[in-house]
C-alpha cells in the first residue's frame, strides 16, 4: 500500500508537469517565445524559476553528502558560491544584459567582438549544460532506486522522458511554470523533513557541539599558495563564473523589465543561501544519526525514508516529489540553455532566412539530441557534485572576462584580446590539470587540482586579455 501511494503521487506529479508543458505550448509562436518566454515574466515567476533552476541535485543531495564527509570546506562552490553568483548577477549583470535585448549570453560576443568569437564561445559553453544535465539525470536515478523498486537506469529514463516532453513542447514558458510549482514542492519537502532530523540528532546545540571543529573551517588553516589557490578556485568557479551562465541570464532576459531582472536574481540568491544552510545542517546532523553511511550522497533520501515513511506515506511521497522537483527544475533549465546556444548562435545566425516554424522545429530536435547526449554522460559518470562543478569551470576561465569587458568597459573591447583571453584561460586550466594528474577528467582524489587549475585559468584569462589589448594598441593593430 505504501509503495503504491508513492507511485501514484509520483505519477500525478509527472502528469502535472506534462499538462503544464502542453498548456505552455499554446503560447509558443516563435523563437523569442521559446527561448525567453516572450520577455513577459513578472517578479514572482522570475524569482521562482531563477531559484529552482539552480537549486538542483547538487544543492540537495550533493551538498548534504559532501558536508557529511568534508564539512564546510567541501561546499564552498555550492551553496555559498552559487548564492553569491545570483546576488552578483542581480546587482551588476542582469540589468546590463537585459538592456541589450539579447537571446543568449554569447550574442554579446557577436555584438562587441565578431562572429567567429561568438561561435567559439558557443562551442565552449554548450558542453557545460550537457554535463550539468547529466548530473541531474544521475540524481533522478538515485531518487528512484532509493525510494522505489525501480532500477537507477530505468529511473533515469522515466524522469528524462517527462523532462524531454514538457521542455520540447513549451520551451521557456514550460520551464518557468514548472519551476514555479517545483520550487514550492521542494521547499515544502525540505521543511517537512528538517524538524524530524533536528529532533533525532538532539537539537541544534547538540549538532554544533558534536560536529568536529575542523568541519566548521570555511577558510584555509594552512597558508600556502597551493592551499589558497584551491580555496579561491572553489569560490570563483560558481561564485564568479556563473554570473554569465546562459541558464541564469536567460531568466533575466525573460523578465518583463529591468527591475524584475535585477531583484529576482538577488532574492533568489538570498532564498538559495537560506535553504542551502538548512541542507548543511542536515548534513551535520546526518553524522550523528547515520555515522557509518556508505554512500553520503544518499544521506537526505535515507533520512527521509527513516523518518517520514514512519509518520505517513503521504509526507514521504511529498518529499520524494520535492527532490524530483529540485532535479527536474535544474535539468530542464540546463537543457534549454544548451539548446538555445546551439540553435540561436550556431544554426540560426548562419541561416537567418529560416522561418519561425523551421527554427522551432530545430529547437525541439536539438532538445532530443541534447537529452540523449546527457543520458550517455549520466550512465558513464555517476557522481553528482563533481560532475556539476566540472561542468562550470569553462565559464570562469573563458567566458567571464571578455563578457565583463564588453558589458562594462566597452572601450577596451578588442577581438585579439578576446581570443587571447579565452584560449589562454582554457589552455592554462586544462594544462594545469593534465600536468598535475596526468589526465583531464577529475575525480574525488584530484578535485583540489581542479580548483587550483580553475583559479590559474581565470588569472590567465585576465592577463591574456589586457596584455594583448595593450600590445595591439602599441603596435596599432586594427581591430578587424
Amino acid at each position: 500500500m505504501q509503495q503504491n501511494l508513492i507511485y501514484l503521487i509520483i505519477i500525478v506529479y509527472f502528469l502535472g508537469m506534462l499538462i503544464i508543458g502542453w498548456f505552455s505550448s499554446l503560447k509558443i509562436k516563435g523563437l523569442v517565445d521559446f527561448l525567453v518566454a516572450g520577455r513577459r515574466l513578472g517578479f514572482l515567476l522570475a524569482t521562482a524559476t531563477m531559484f529552482a533552476t539552480w537549486f538542483g541535485a547538487e544543492s540537495v543531495m550533493g551538498t548534504a553528502g559532501t558536508v557529511y564527509q568534508q564539512g564546510l570546506k567541501g561546499v564552498i562552490a555550492d551553496p555559498f558560491g552559487a548564492s553569491l553568483a545570483l546576488i552578483l548577477a542581480g546587482l551588476f549583470y542582469a540589468v546590463a544584459f537585459y538592456r541589450l535585448k539579447l537571446l543568449t549570453v554569447v550574442d554579446l560576443f557577436e555584438k562587441y567582438y565578431n562572429r567567429s568569437l561568438e561561435i567559439f564561445a558557443s562551442i565552449l559553453m554548450i558542453p557545460v549544460y550537457i554535463g550539468w544535465l547529466g548530473a541531474q539525470i544521475v540524481a533522478i536515478g538515485y531518487i528512484f532506486s532509493t525510494f522505489t523498486e525501480i532500477q537507477p537506469t530505468l529511473g533515469m529514463m522515466i524522469g528524462t522522458l517527462v523532462l524531454l516532453t514538457y521542455t520540447i513542447t513549451g520551451g521557456m514558458w514550460a520551464v518557468t511554470l514548472t519551476d514555479f510549482f517545483q520550487m514550492f514542492i521542494l521547499i515544502l519537502g525540505i521543511l517537512i523533513l528538517f524538524p524530524f532530523v533536528l529532533k533525532s540528532s538532539g537539537g541544534l546545540t547538540t549538532i554544533l557541539n558534536s560536529t568536529p571543529k575542523e568541519f566548521f573551517h570555511l577558510f584555509p588553516q594552512q597558508h600556502t599558495f597551493s592551499v589558497w589557490s584551491t580555496f579561491l578556485g572553489k569560490w570563483f568557479i560558481i561564485g564568479l563564473g556563473c554570473v554569465v551562465g546562459q541558464d541564469l541570464i536567460q531568466r533575466s532576459l525573460s523578465s518583463k523589465n529591468e527591475k524584475v531582472a535585477k531583484w529576482s536574481a538577488i532574492v533568489a540568491g538570498v532564498i538559495y543561501f537560506l535553504l542551502g544552510s538548512v541542507i548543511i545542517l542536515i548534513g551535520f546532523a546526518g553524522k550523528i544519526i547515520l555515522p557509518d553511511l556508505e554512500t553520503p550522497e544518499l544521506l537526505i533520501p535515507t533520512l527521509a525514508k527513516k523518518f517520514l515513511l514512519e509518520i505517513h506515506p503521504l509526507f514521504f511521497s511529498i518529499f520524494i516529489c520535492g527532490l524530483l522537483a529540485a532535479i527536474m527544475s535544474s535539468a530542464d533549465s540546463s537543457l534549454l540553455a544548451g539548446v538555445s546556444l546551439f540553435v540561436n548562435n550556431l544554426i540560426y545566425k548562419s541561416n537567418p532566412d529560416l522561418s519561425q516554424e523551421k527554427i522551432l522545429f530545430l529547437n525541439r530536435t536539438a532538445v532530443i539530441i541534447f537529452t540523449l547526449l546527457s543520458m550517455i554522460i549520466a550512465l558513464y559518470v555517476q557522481q553528482i557534485y563533481n560532475l556539476m562543478v566540472n561542468s562550470w569551470a569553462t565559464l570562469l576561465v573563458a567566458i567571464l572576462v571578455p563578457s565583463t569587458v564588453a558589458l562594462f568597459t566597452k572601450k577596451y573591447t578588442n577581438i585579439y584580446a578576446g581570443w587571447a583571453s579565452m584560449i589562454l584561460g582554457i589552455g592554462v586550466w586544462l594544462g594545469y590539470i593534465f600536468i598535475s594528474t596526468g589526465k583531464f577528467m577529475i575525480d574525488d582524489t584530484t578535485m583540489n587540482y581542479f580548483y587550483s587549475a580553475a583559479f590559474f585559468g581565470f588569472l590567465a584569462s585576465i592577463l591574456g586579455y589586457f596584455f594583448t589589448y595593450h600590445i595591439t594598441k602599441i603596435l596599432r593593430i586594427s581591430n578587424m
